[in-house]
């Protein structure tokens, strides 16, 4: 498995490749508080090949030694700040992939990995292209540095998620229209905190679709 060093830490992360030569765009995925992504990742992992995209897992518990998160993690942020140094430095590794093209790189965060991939796009610097988040948010203090140039996001969200409520989905709504950033939002009727299995092919349609158009 590939790795690369953040906070003289070694971080791995999981890399599927087209066979066709490249570069291509690159799709960056970013696991929930289980730390464990291959639930989606073995599920797009085969139609992203047969498009020519590339994809990432970026196992970035690995800069804290976790093992899983809580809901208080992303609240007192005391791991958000090392777990969020490892996803940059993480894309700065994607980007010197010789299968990647640099400029076109999406992120798709599940829960606290969506906390993470909206925190980071806060920043312009980190040149997202797109961003898909499932179930999660952005956390205030990153919410206030967001500027116009934030990049276009899919947001999609269970109305009756107990774990990070359906609030937050409507606050990143809301924000991201005041900014004039172009955005879809989902919210599924009935859906939890995880999506069954209708929602979940909804879901990649969408993101299909979006990523179409905006990678």
């Amino acid at each position: 498995m590939p790795s690369f060093l953040s906070g003289e830490k070694t971080i791995r992360i999981d890399e599927h490749v087209p066979t066709a030569p490249g570069p291509h765009p690159a799709i960056v995925l970013l696991h929930g508080s289980n730390g464990n992504a291959a639930f989606w990742s073995e599920r797009i992992s085969p139609y992203l090949a047969g498009r020519n995209i590339v994809l990432y897992v970026i196992h970035y518990f690995d800069r804290t030694s976790t093992t899983s998160a809580t809901y208080d993690d992303i609240i007192d942020g005391y791991h958000f700040p090392a777990w969020l140094s490892a996803i940059a430095d993480g894309l700065a590794y994607v980007r010197t992939r010789p299968a990647v093209d640099p400029a076109r790189i999406a992120v798709i965060g599940f829960s606290l990995g969506a906390f993470l991939g909206l925190s980071l796009a806060t920043d312009p610097t980190a040149n997202i292209r797109a961003i898909v988040e499932l179930s999660g948010g952005l956390p205030e203090i990153y919410a206030a540095r967001a500027t116009s140039a934030f990049p276009p996001t899919l947001i999609f969200h269970g109305s009756e998620d107990t774990y990070v409520t359906v609030s937050d989905a409507h606050k990143l709504d809301a924000l991201l229209t005041s900014l004039a950033v172009h955005h879809e939002t989902h919210i599924f009727k009935k859906e939890g905190h995880h999506f069954g299995s209708f929602a979940q092919l909804q879901i990649l349609m969408a993101t299909a679709n979006f990523l179409g158009k905006h990678l």
